[in-house]
């Protein structure tokens, strides 16, 4: 096995993701815009990313409520039996 094309020629950077998932860009995550990406584009990305932070951060508070919720109920449980 090689890395080769059919045509004997080796593929470029751009033709292959180097990541797991073709929709992950490894190019440019030093945060350099002179790589062929404009601010704008960097900065609807940023959005992207800290939407899913925001909603990382509410499940982590739901869940950790819903712990508590749980805690609490056995409490009560426990102090009604006596």
């Amino acid at each position: 096995m090689s890395n080769k094309n059919l045509n004997g020629t080796l593929p470029n950077a751009s033709s292959k993701p180097v990541a797991w998932s073709s929709r992950i860009d490894v190019h440019h995550l030093g945060g350099d815009a002179s790589a062929g990406q404009s601010q704008d584009g960097s900065d609807s990305a940023r959005q992207g990313s800290s939407k899913i932070e925001k909603e990382i951060i509410w499940a982590v508070v739901v869940l950790y409520a819903g712990l508590i919720a749980c805690f609490a109920g056995l409490h009560l449980f426990g102090l009604s039996l006596g």
